[in-house]
């Protein structure tokens, strides 16, 4: 650190005295507002006139009055506790609101969270979503928490294991009579993929489904490959095949009775997560977020119940 360096941090520590001075007009009132002695207002003062080599303060016969040069430091001095009063404020909102933006992916978005949205409200939260498939910068604000999905853990970051995924085969009810099988000669059935799930890591994709079967052939062959698992859903909901469907993304529409279930539930080696940085975990809208997913996820869990049977 150098002699200019070690200066403004003696002026930044001593900013609320200067305040105190020129408000009180008094180095003995000062010092009572500041909780020092009168000898260590007048010890500090005087350490800061001979480091500046000019003086700041006059005495009159009433009053302490800063001299011009006082005058710029306490006007500096005044700024930097207006500064870090506004940054306080600041901080508590950050502490105290309800209001944040959730970066999720657009298949999340649509099959899970959006449907979620009025119970969320119901529940005091003010939510934004914001659809957005590549990583959020979270550290850079662009949003407060994300839903991930993936093996984790996220190092830099904070983040909650929300609920292990399940690849479940679901395709327009009446599409597949009996269920999916490994393919015979006949080719199998057509298969619907989301390209992302193939290449990711997550191994959201029908190998890693047939291999968790224990299959030695995939149970037919992939017919069209899409670029979110939710247009794969939707693709599956107008007949064009059977997708490769996952745990919070399928379950609406089984129930609504748009799907059927057409093969055993694989548990995935992908989680979902929810992820943030280490300092907004620490606040109370981050928990609120926290436990109102955690409630999701237990209603999930109770779908699971009576939808499909998972290992």
């Amino acid at each position: 650190m150098n002699s200019e360096d070690a200066l403004r941090n003696r002026l930044m520590q001593n900013a609320t005295l200067l305040n105190a001075i020129v408000e009180e007009g008094n180095f003995s009132r000062a010092a009572l507002a500041v909780g020092l002695e009168q000898s260590a207002v007048s010890h500090r003062i005087k350490s800061l006139e001979t480091v500046l080599g000019t003086k700041l303060f006059e005495r009159t016969t009433r009053r302490i009055v800063p001299t011009e040069a006082g005058r710029i430091v306490c006007e500096a001095a005044q700024r930097c506790q207006e500064i870090w009063g506004s940054a306080l404020v600041r901080i508590a909102d950050v502490k105290t609101s309800r209001t944040l933006r959730l970066s999720v992916s657009s298949s999340l978005a649509m099959k899970w969270i959006v449907p979620a949205l009025q119970r969320a409200q119901a529940d005091g939260l003010d939510l934004v979503v914001d659809v957005e498939d590549r990583l959020a910068d979270l550290h850079g604000g662009e949003a407060q928490a994300a839903i991930r999905y993936g093996v984790g853990p996220y190092p830099g970051f904070h983040a909650d294991a929300l609920i292990r995924a399940h690849l479940v085969p679901v395709a327009r009810p009446g599409l597949v009579s009996g269920g999916l099988a490994p393919a015979s000669g006949d080719g199998g059935v057509q298969l619907l993929a989301d390209s992302s799930g193939e290449t990711d890591g997550t191994g959201f994709s029908w190998s890693a489904y047939y291999n968790g079967r224990n299959w030695p052939d995939a149970p037919g062959k992939i017919s069209n490959s899409l670029a979110r698992a939710d247009l794969a859903i939707q693709a599956a909901i107008s007949g064009m095949g059977v997708a490769l469907g996952r745990t919070l993304l399928i379950e609406n529409d089984i129930e609504a009775g748009f799907l059927e279930v057409v093969g055993k539930p694989v548990a995935s080696k992908a989680r979902y997560w929810l992820v943030t940085t280490a300092a907004y975990a620490e606040t109370d809208g981050y928990r609120h977020l926290r436990d109102w997913i955690r409630r999701e996820i237990e209603t999930a869990r109770r779908q699971h119940g009576h939808l499909f049977s998972l290992p």
